[in-house]
């Protein structure tokens, strides 16, 4: 008998009733058999290939990721799906590292691949010229190919695009318990809210395929957020909500009630902390009535590795935990020789089927079924797993351990923070930690009170930096490298803010280019963030909206809101009428 993956049971959905919607993206439904014939086709495409050459998948559509992937899993074939909104320099990266034997792309895909040649001479494949073929669910439920798996790229800590493998097999073990966990079944709707280019996506495509359920997209323009995705959820009649606490806050922006969401039955969360504010929203809002499961795994031991059902006691408690491992997993906490059980310790992963490491000559942490995960934990006495942060994010500041995600989660606390992120900012020999905050309506006294009631001396921010939007990666994670530069010295002290009609309209131009909420009149344009790149589109907009030709070499002068918007008075003043 053939063992249970994927393919094989999505064909056993597909044979149960071909006519069921399986792909919901916007307005349009595709049937199980209309994804059939698409499989079949990409599956006899991807025939032409080199078993060992993946197939790079860049699409938009979900319904093409979908079924691309379906194809290489029938053709044994690897698949790397990578988001179209990319950086160039990036895919160039991903092309480099993966030497794809098929490129995948829709319209999108080929644009942000600015429509170069695949390289060596790799086959392109276009979603709109695809034939649909003839297909059999008995022979995919019969059928054997091998495991070749997948690959997704992750920047990891240099930049670099670094190819995490992993295993179908993964998939289905998680998928398996997904689906018995929480009831999913024939008709049971599951948003599908991830970046193709993120491993998650394989978790909302397959949860409910291979359950008999149907994938709720969004249409095409990017995910709903607020009171759009409110109203997105309700008119879906989605029953399990997939996404990241991010995107799952931006719903506080909506006018919810008790009545809100009525097929709504669970909302599982991952990629970054849930902290208690959230519970305490939540089962402020519906109770138990709608289950919130916090979620955690790495992207190398294939999606989620434990879960936590939240409860009562999470909304009113210090943190939330991530909980216990599925059914054949196994996570420890490695401490020193001597430490108390509930020391805090590098947690290791161990799962029951092989992990595959990183593409290329990346170091594996771990072993052949073990992962260093570098996020920090302890145990609890019921054996549930709390987490706090990351190993790299446990920084020094005046000799005093900080940990980073231990003073975002006090700051959190304060109501009117909307988002945050601490970090240890050097300036020739000082260092001092720093919080990046969007809370628009609390003051720096306010924020400096709240945390010194909460943390240690030494773990109270010296400097608040007033963000309008924290930068976020394309699943939601802070991006750290793009968080502003800070000049210590200025930022510790009180801005004095812009004078006049002139200085105050060009600290509103400095905010919307750099994403900071407070621009003082002697703040350094450089110092806060701004390459080359923002210096022409701020010279840009001053031409434009001030009607004057300024050279280059007035703003570096003196390149502030105060000495910008003199040139600018200078320059006008000397006009001719």
């Amino acid at each position: 008998m053939t063992t249970p993956t994927v393919l094989t049971r999505w064909a056993d959905g597909l044979a149960r009733d071909g006519a069921r919607c399986a792909v919901k993206s916007g307005d349009r439904e595709v049937s199980y058999e209309e994804l059939a014939g698409r499989v079949a086709g990409y599956q006899a495409a991807f025939e032409g290939v080199r078993p060992a050459d993946p197939v790079l998948i860049s699409c938009a559509d979900p319904v093409e990721v979908i079924a691309a992937v379906l194809g290489c899993a029938a053709a044994g074939r690897t698949f790397a799906p990578v988001d179209p909104r990319l950086p160039a320099a990036v895919l160039d990266g991903v092309l480099a590292a993966l030497r794809p034997g098929a490129v995948v792309a829709d319209a999108p895909g080929r644009a942000a691949l600015a429509e170069r040649e695949p390289p060596g001479g790799a086959r392109l494949v276009r979603p709109e010229e695809l034939e649909p073929r003839a297909w059999s669910a008995e022979a995919w439920q019969r059928s054997a190919p091998e495991d070749r798996g997948y690959v997704y790229f992750t920047s990891g800590t240099t930049g670099r695009p670094k190819g995490i493998r992993g295993s179908l097999r993964a998939v289905h073990h998680f998928v398996d318990w997904e689906i018995a966990e929480f009831g999913i079944g024939a008709g049971t709707r599951v948003s599908q809210l991830t970046s193709p280019g993120f491993d998650a996506f394989l978790r909302d495509a397959f949860a409910p395929l291979c359950a008999g359920g149907t994938v709720c997209a969004p249409p095409a323009g990017g995910t709903p957020v607020g009171e759009g995705l409110a109203r997105w959820l309700t008119e879906h009649e989605v029953e399990v909500l997939h996404c990241v606490p991010t995107l799952f806050r931006t719903l506080r922006s909506a006018a919810l009630t008790p009545g809100s969401f009525p097929a709504l039955r669970a909302v599982l969360l991952a990629g970054e902390p849930l902290h208690p504010s959230d519970v305490a929203w939540w089962r402020g809002l519906f109770g138990g009535g709608k289950e919130l499961v916090n979620l955690y795994g790495p992207s190398e031991t294939t999606m989620t590795k434990l879960f936590h059902r939240t409860t009562e006691e999470d909304a009113h408690a210090r943190l939330v935990p991530v909980g216990r491992p599925l059914p054949g997993v196994s996570a420890r906490v490695l401490t020193g020789p001597g430490d108390p059980p509930d020391a805090l310790g590098e947690v290791e992963i161990e799962v029951p089927f092989p992990l595959l490491g990183y593409l290329g000559d990346d170091e594996w942490r771990g072993t052949a079924t073990t992962h260093r995960t570098g996020d920090l934990g302890r145990l609890r006495p019921d054996g549930s797993l709390e987490l706090y942060g990351r190993r790299d994010q446990q920084v020094k500041v005046h000799g005093v351990r900080v940990d980073l995600g231990e003073v975002e989660n006090a700051l959190r606390g304060r109501p009117g923070v909307q988002d945050v992120c601490a970090a240890a900012v050097t300036e020739d020999v000082t260092t001092a930690l720093v919080a990046y905050v969007v809370a628009p309506d609390v003051s720096d006294a306010d924020l400096r009170a709240h945390a010194a009631q909460r943390l240690a001396p030494g773990l109270v921010p010296s400097v608040f930096v007033r963000m309008a939007a924290i930068p976020r990666t394309l699943n939601g994670k802070v991006e750290r490298r793009s968080l502003p530069k800070v000049a210590l010295q200025r930022a510790a002290e009180a801005a004095e803010p812009p004078k006049g009609p002139t200085e105050t309209g060009i600290a509103a131009i400095w905010s919307e280019l750099l994403g900071l909420a407070d621009i003082g009149r002697d703040d350094d344009f450089t110092l806060l963030g701004g390459d080359s790149l923002a210096i022409a589109r701020l010279m840009d907009q001053v031409r434009h909206e001030y009607r004057v030709d300024l050279p280059l070499r007035a703003f570096l002068q003196d390149p502030t809101v105060a000495g910008l918007a003199a040139a600018v008075t200078d320059r006008t003043a000397g006009s001719p009428s």
